[in-house]
């Protein structure tokens, strides 16, 4: 799905960092098409002048994602619109108008009041966000089903940080489920993040799977698709055409096809 661009100070940083940022009451929002049919690319843009922070989220989204917002009102020339975007840790409520498909506004942010609740039922470690980290979860679209995709995949129960980190990433629970769709299980919060920030998804495993390559170390696909493996090299490379031209110049093993070992 979604490969999600995010540019946010982590909340690792100590608790007196945290403590010191006023949760913004609002900021802009930014929306302009994309090409695929029903997403659009939001951009969310906040900060506290005093701290000299710019913070900005940018991502693609469903429009089902943006509540009250219509077909209509996007392809309308000045319309004024008024919409929610709404997920799990807090809701932005949006004005702003739209003119052939781009869009622009400001946004009051609401938090989420049963949040921390719903992340204690699930089994969270460590203590409740805070109000600015739940603040960040929401511009990171934390979603509930974020944590009953690791909670059903059976991963250890990750504390609301690691929650952050590993959708910061753009690990989400579409991406884990392709991963277990192709029988990789369980790789832990960082082994989901190194895989995601090096294009490894399940479309890609099972495509290698589908030329004979199923490496149980999930490391060696990371390198594979570093050095740029993919299913049409290794077609190229299982091809007899590759061959022929070494046979026409007298290669044994080129005649013999012992040259590449096809999997």
């Amino acid at each position: 799905m979604r490969f999600a661009v995010l540019l946010l100070a982590s909340f690792l940083a100590a608790p007196v960092l945290s403590a010191q940022h006023t949760v913004p009451s609002g900021g802009q929002w930014l929306i302009e098409p994309s090409e695929r049919s029903g997403i659009v690319r939001l951009t969310i843009r906040y900060g506290e002048r005093r701290y000299s922070d710019n913070w900005n989220s940018q991502d693609d989204v469903p429009v089902s994602q943006l509540v009250g917002l219509s077909a209509a009102d996007m392809r309308g020339s000045g319309v004024t619109v008024h919409f929610k975007i709404v997920r799990s840790a807090g809701t932005l409520d949006c004005e702003g108008w739209f003119d052939d498909g781009k869009g622009s506004g400001h946004f009051t942010y609401q938090a989420n009041s049963d949040f921390a609740a719903e992340l204690a039922k699930r089994g969270i470690n460590g203590p409740p966000p805070t109000a600015w980290e739940q603040f960040q979860m929401t511009m990171a679209d934390v979603g509930l089903e974020l944590v009953d995709e690791l909670a059903r995949q059976k991963y250890e129960r990750p504390t609301a940080a690691e929650l952050v980190r590993v959708r910061d990433h753009g690990v989400d629970p579409e991406f884990i489920a392709s991963l277990d769709g192709v029988g990789y299980k369980n790789l832990g919060i960082e082994g989901l993040v190194r895989l995601r920030d090096h294009g490894v998804d399940g479309d890609y495993i099972a495509d290698m799977k589908e030329m004979g390559y199923a490496p149980s170390d999930p490391e060696e696909l990371v390198e594979s698709r570093d050095h740029g493996v993919t299913r049409g090299f290794i077609q190229r490379v299982k091809s007899p055409r590759l061959r022929q031209p070494l046979a026409r110049r007298g290669d044994p093993t080129a005649r013999s096809g012992a040259g590449i070992t096809p999997t």
